[in-house]
């Protein structure tokens, strides 16, 4: 198994690299992988079969020059950049138990970022299709983090977020009220409903993130800085062809 510490220069080619290592690991050109970024500019993420004009306030988004993008799964739309931490879990479906469904990867890979949660003293629990979520003083539950998932016949992503320090402001000028929302949401605003690492008085700096991260999952990780030529390559090409077009981005 891979560690991969790397984050591109634009959320668009972040993006694009998430559904290149998909692609190679699919065709057993490489290992199963665990990667850490945090994009270096803000950026509005749609899932993939969202429609940008309900999820995002475009006009916000032109406004104050975020990046509208759309990747590769499904799941709802979230804001990235400098404050949020990005993972992502690439698998072959038959090395990671449970993930023959859903639910079952989400679970499966979701339980190394809430052993790292856990070890901050921040409990959490899977809450509506896909959050992390924690337990608030009143007993309701606030998101901590959002995730999504793509599937393949023989492989399976699942990344998301967890919110360390996010540009609240900024988030709810850009984003809209969800068209899909899970129940425990109650009617809550993004402030209302949201948390972060910081907020519950944690660490929130991204190398903390993956150090913390690399330990508690398997021993005997191989440790990267950089995806192989071969990976970026790809990935360039996706950008081209379609991460870096508003005829991907903004179909719907």
């Amino acid at each position: 198994m891979r560690f991969l510490n790397y984050t591109a220069a634009s959320p668009a080619e972040d993006l694009a690299l998430e559904e290149a290592l998909h692609v190679e690991l699919e065709a057993g050109r490489c290992e199963n992988t665990w990667r850490v970024w945090q994009a270096a500019a803000p950026a509005l993420i749609l899932g993939t079969g969202q429609e940008a004009a309900r999820e995002a306030n475009l006009d916000a988004t032109e406004r104050e020059g975020v990046a509208v993008l759309r990747r590769h799964s499904g799941g709802g739309a979230v804001v990235i950049g400098p404050g949020v931490l990005n993972f992502s879990a690439f698998y072959l479906i038959h090395e990671l138990p449970g993930s023959e469904t859903i639910r079952g990867a989400m679970e499966a890979a979701l339980a190394a970022v809430q052993r790292w949660l856990r070890a901050q003293g921040v409990a959490s629990c899977l809450a509506g299709l896909s959050d992390l979520a924690v337990v608030c003083a009143d007993g309701g539950l606030k998101k901590i983090g959002g995730n999504s998932q793509a599937r393949k016949k023989n492989s399976v992503v699942v990344h998301g977020t967890v919110l360390a320090d996010p540009d609240w402001a900024r988030m709810s000028r850009v984003l809209a009220f969800p068209s899909s929302v899970p129940e425990y949401r109650a009617g809550r605003d993004h402030r209302s409903f949201l948390t972060s690492l910081k907020e519950l008085k944690q660490p929130a700096d991204f190398s903390a993130f993956s150090k913390g991260l690399v330990a508690t999952l398997a021993s005997g990780m191989n440790m990267q800085e950089m995806p192989r030529p071969d990976e970026l390559a790809r990935a360039a090409t996706l950008l081209e062809e379609k991460y870096a077009l508003k005829s991907w981005n903004l179909r719907r």
